[in-house]
């Protein structure tokens, strides 16, 4: 594979990626309150099943996509065997366990009810609560970190975006510990993810347009008469 066009794959990874999880982050039907009863969440999944599938299946297709596109860039920076690298790839791999696990959860509540298991349903519902704090305390933090440590001993992308996303690591290391402290850190948790989407958009996009730019410049130093006599 070249790797004009292994980047333009990454790219797109990072861009569909966004795209499911914007879509998953919506939540186009009402959520129930954390202290609902067991007849709520029964009801709930009842009325919004297709729904809730759906959207558990954008999360879970989004988050493979995103780790893709951040295990795309530890390749390209050639940090596969540099600590940050390693440290990327176990934190990319940590996030798409807790997304597939909260989706397990997530899917037998719903399932779970359907079923006739409306205390199990409950107890699912009731879990699916605890992975925003796991992800602000160990994945996210671990991942940006490390991932703004390859992307400054590489030039990938511009600098700007490794120490961005430092910033990102330290903040959601923050959150994550502030989180267990104070329901209200939690807010400020989502703030982070919508900003962790628009860092790995803006990325993605530039390694797109790169890889446009980087093919139209080949073309037309292949078309000039000195292109041609290198030929």
């Amino acid at each position: 594979m070249s790797a004009r066009l292994f980047r333009i794959l990454a790219a797109l990874c990072g861009i569909l990626g966004v795209a499911a999880l914007g879509y998953y982050y919506s939540v186009p039907f009402p959520l129930p309150p954390a202290n609902a009863t067991l007849a709520q969440v029964t009801e709930f999944g009842a009325r919004y099943h297709d729904a809730i599938l759906l959207d558990t299946w954008l999360q879970a297709i989004g988050t493979l996509l995103s780790v893709v596109f951040f295990l795309a860039l530890v390749h390209m920076a050639r940090a596969a065997t540099r600590f940050a690298g390693w440290m990327t790839m176990l934190a990319s791999a940590i996030i798409l366990t807790v997304a597939l696990a909260e989706g397990t959860f997530v899917i037998d509540a719903v399932q779970a009810g359907v079923n006739g298991h409306p205390e199990a349903a409950l107890t699912s519902f009731d879990l699916t609560f605890v992975f925003a704090h796991i992800f602000l305390m160990v994945p996210a933090p671990l991942l940006f970190l490390s991932l703004g440590a390859v992307l400054l001993g590489s030039r990938v992308l511009p600098r700007m975006f490794g120490y961005l996303a430092l910033a990102l690591g330290v903040a959601f290391g923050i959150v994550g510990f502030v989180g267990l402290l104070s329901s209200a850190a939690i807010i400020v948790g989502i703030v982070l993810q919508i900003g962790q989407e628009v860092w790995v958009l803006a990325a993605a996009i530039i390694l797109l347009v790169g890889a446009i730019k980087a093919s139209d410049n080949r073309s037309v130093h292949e078309q000039t008469p000195l292109g041609a006599q290198g030929q």
